[in-house]
């Protein structure tokens, strides 16, 4: 969390620095998240904006995108955010001016980083990458309690923000402001937060980010009777994730199978789980096997990836650890026997083994025809009338019987697989 903060004052410090040479203007912030990443995601943001990872690099977690803005790609001069060249983009817009002249202006709308690193989990790479997003002055902004708005509030004192949340400053400490969001009395956030930092609270729903609240830490001041804490680019937006409120209900596990048919033994399951507060760390179990495991968790709900299961009872386990104190949720969940997948082996390798002996049988009576005729060419040339008629007759009587067991075999085999693709239809 320190080097998030790190990262926040840099980027608001070189921002300060930069727009006043390059004519770059910079509206409130409106979006922050740090989500995980990989190949194919498609990750959406505020005011009609998302971008989509084509690529990534397996080593550095540098990675490739394309924006969009409403479903339209935006041209970006370069396509690549890495960790010490972050992606960047600014929008030019024609603003009337008084004398009725349009001017063009720059607005710097957003930034993408990596971290720097990948994580791997069941051989997918993902790259861990800050998000940034700054209002944009042309499109439409909705759903918002507040936006761009400054407030002041003492020490120990709750400031009611709207529709249930409120704000307070608990504390102060080595030059940094405890700050603690609620919504209905629930501590929904705790952050120590220094003068210029962010404080910002963001869940996610099936790995998609949505910024509900932040506000920039202007200052504050100590004096012998009071602290005065004051902020600005505070915005509060109305969350469109569903999920929410059953979140803030508690923690919640939930078991589910890639494919319409549930549970079943020899697939995988997705493991979901809901997280009602924030957690410095949290771990997701089954039968003991760590699934997944992630650091300075944000409420909402995330999946994991099981190995092939097995028939039977299996318990999926929460850990969530807050200063070094673990805590437990457990949930158990069958996986059933998968009789339609065995009895789809047992039809494939039982017309394998009736296939290979009717194999075997017809290279056997080729064989004894080729040893019978040469018997016969034999009795001729040696003009042995006697022993003609013997081989003549008994080789006719040997081949009439094997075919008759290559029709029997045939029946046989028909008949059973027949048998088995009834029995297997019962269970489809």
């Amino acid at each position: 969390m320190k080097y998030i903060h790190f990262v926040i004052i840099s980027v608001c410090i070189l921002l300060l620095c930069v727009s006043p040479a390059s004519g770059v203007r910079t509206k409130t912030m409106i979006h922050y998240s740090e989500p995980q990443v990989t190949v194919q995601d498609e990750i959406f943001l505020e005011q009609g904006y998302s971008f989509k990872v084509l690529d990534m690099n397996s080593n550095s977690g540098d990675i490739w995108i394309e924006l969009y803005l409403n479903g339209e790609e935006v041209e970006l001069d370069n396509n690549f955010a890495k960790e010490n060249e972050p992606l960047e983009y600014v929008r030019s817009v024609v603003e009337d001016e008084d004398d009725g002249e349009g001017t063009e202006v720059d607005y710097f709308i957003l930034r993408i980083t990596p971290e720097g690193d990948v994580d791997e989990e069941n051989g997918v790479v993902y790259s861990t990458i800050y998000v940034e997003q700054y209002m944009d002055p042309v499109e439409d902004v909705e759903d918002y309690l507040l936006l761009d708005k400054s407030y002041s509030l003492k020490l120990d004192s709750e400031m009611e923000l709207s529709d249930l949340y409120t704000l307070e400053a608990t504390d102060v400490d080595d030059d940094k402001v405890t700050l603690e969001l609620k919504l209905n009395g629930k501590l929904l956030k705790e952050d120590d937060v220094g003068e210029d930092e962010y404080f910002y609270y963001t869940v996610y729903s099936d790995g998609n980010p949505e910024t509900l609240f932040l506000a920039n830490l202007k200052a504050f001041f100590e004096t012998d009777d009071e602290v005065s804490v004051f902020l600005n680019h505070v915005s509060l937006k109305q969350s469109q994730v569903t999920t929410s409120d059953e979140v803030l209900d508690g923690l919640d596990i939930d078991v589910s199978s890639p494919v319409d048919e549930g549970l079943k033994a020899g697939r995988i399951a997705i493991v979901s789980y809901s997280l009602n507060e924030s957690f410095s760390e949290v771990r997701i179990l089954v039968d003991g096997e760590v699934l997944d495991t992630r650091y300075n968790v944000s409420p909402g709900v995330y999946k994991a990836v099981s190995d092939e299961m097995d028939a039977g009872i299996h318990k999926a386990t929460l850990v969530t650890i807050n200063n070094d104190e673990p805590s437990y949720y457990s949930e158990d969940f069958s996986v059933s026997v998968n009789i339609k997948d065995n009895i789809t082996e047992s039809i494939v390798q039982f017309a394998n083994t009736a296939a290979t002996e009717i194999s075997k049988t017809y290279n056997l009576t080729s064989n004894m025809s080729g040893s019978g005729d040469s018997i016969k060419e034999a009795s001729v040339d040696s003009e042995e009338p006697s022993g003609s008629k013997e081989a003549g007759s008994s080789l006719p009587s040997w081949t009439s019987s094997t075919g008759v067991s290559n029709a029997v075999s045939i029946i046989v085999t028909a008949g059973v697989f027949l048998l088995f693709f009834t029995f297997f239809n019962k269970f489809r």
